[in-house]
């Protein structure tokens, strides 16, 4: 009911909408880049360069990491989104004060957490399929267009976009987890906006340096700590990028931070006083 009788819920919904019809476009300008290169305005090593990634991308393991990319286009925004529905579930009981009715009506805070997280849960749940409906809309048409067929039955299509569904549960886990440690409101969406966002950029420049310095093939797999990077790689088939580990690592990881941050939330939501 905290979640449905505001209006919050419906601006998440229209974001997952119009970010995911963003996402679709520009993946399909790049996605055409790549399987119809302009040669006429490359030089000749351009042209070279060209015509190998778009064999490659007319390859079957291209085309499914085409099919997949656009089938779960909108991640990168969606499950930010879910990550502020599961930081706003907990910390907007401490920002109205409602928190102290909350525990009063329903003494046992286990049962409160556990029906918090299973609403989070479920509305990261609700922003993936909202979001997949698009794609499964747009996919087919898209493909065709470009002349080129894949099935988007195929497993390894699935599994990215039934990962893409737990990646957006996981999110919102995280930001109930993450809402319950930080109770301030603020302070809890700025971090989780760093962790997200800045945290992805920082890992990728800190790594790349670590290995002009020490050039080791894992070492540019290494940002797969950070769970922006861990949840694109996980939904990702095959390797996300040069020397990414396989996607049950990213999987591993992402639900790892999940699980400490839910266990730690929890705990403290239980011991604290509320006023």
């Amino acid at each position: 009911m905290k979640i449905r009788t505001t209006n919050t819920w419906l601006l998440l919904l229209a974001g997952v909408v119009v970010f995911t019809a963003f996402a679709l476009w520009t993946s399909g300008i790049s996605h055409h880049n790549d399987l119809h290169p302009a040669l006429a305005a490359m030089d000749a090593a351009g042209q070279a360069r060209a015509r190998a990634q778009s064999a490659s991308a007319h390859t079957p393991a291209g085309l499914t990491a085409i099919a997949a990319s656009m089938m779960t286009a909108g991640q990168f925004i969606g499950v930010l989104l879910a990550m502020l529905t599961g930081v706003l579930v907990i910390t907007s009981e401490f920002a109205h004060h409602t928190a102290t009715a909350t525990f009063l009506t329903t003494p046992r805070r286990g049962r409160v957490i556990a029906a918090k997280l299973a609403a989070s849960a479920s509305f990261g749940a609700l922003l993936w399929l909202t979001s997949t409906v698009i794609d499964v809309a747009v996919t087919p048409i898209y493909l065709h267009a470009q002349h080129v067929t894949i099935s988007l039955t195929e497993w390894a299509v699935t599994r990215s976009v039934l990962l893409n569904l737990l990646e957006f549960v996981l999110w919102a886990i995280f930001g109930l987890g993450l809402g319950a440690v930080i109770r301030s409101q603020l302070g809890s969406v700025l971090t989780g906006l760093a962790v997200y966002l800045a945290g992805f950029a920082a890992v990728e420049i800190i790594f790349h340096r670590i290995y002009n310095l020490y050039p080791h093939g894992w070492i540019l797999g290494a940002p797969v700590i950070a769970p922006a990077v861990a949840s694109t790689i996980m939904i990702t088939p095959g390797q996300a990028f040069p020397h990414a580990p396989p996607p049950w690592a990213g999987l591993v990881i992402m639900a790892g931070y999940t699980l400490a941050l839910a266990i730690t939330g929890a705990a403290l939501t239980r011991q604290r006083d509320v006023t």
